[in-house]
């Protein structure tokens, strides 16, 4: 299977720092993102490169278990990730840009591959479709929650 790609910009009144701090917190995913049953760390660390989750979620009703490993963390600028296991093998960010009006452009950025079996052939474009819908109301989602 072709690897899929999304990208979903949003505008917040707040400053990148608070943006970025927002994001930091593995404890808002579950708050905005649909579907999540789990987003939990896997040891101490929390936060910066290095850190592990263990996520659990549901698309199309397919129950999706995977490991997510920060691999870059630069303070109000990006975060990213690269899944470790998992079914669909996946890698992403978060950018932070401060716009001359004031705020901050947060744009989510998430290179996936679905399963290569039938049925991930079959499922590829349902999935996609479904994601960047669930995505882009988690990116709202946040939107609305982010104080200036």
């Amino acid at each position: 299977m072709p690897k899929l790609e999304l990208s979903v910009p949003i505008t917040v009144g707040a400053s990148p720092v608070k943006a970025f701090d927002y994001f930091a917190d593995h404890r808002h995913v579950a708050q905005v993102l649909e579907g999540v049953g789990r987003w939990d760390p896997i040891g101490a660390q929390t936060q910066g490169v290095g850190a592990r989750y263990a996520v659990e979620m549901s698309a199309l009703g397919f129950p999706l278990r995977s490991v997510l490993r920060l691999d870059r963390w630069r303070r109000a600028h990006e975060i990213g990730w690269v899944s470790e296991s998992g079914l669909i093998k996946q890698r992403g960010s978060f950018t932070f840009a401060r716009i001359p009006a004031g705020g901050t452009r947060i744009v989510l950025r998430i290179e996936y591959t679905p399963p290569a079996s039938l049925l991930g052939a079959a499922v590829a474009s349902r999935l996609d479709g479904f994601v960047r819908r669930r995505l882009a109301a988690a990116m709202g989602r946040i939107r609305d929650r982010l104080p200036p």
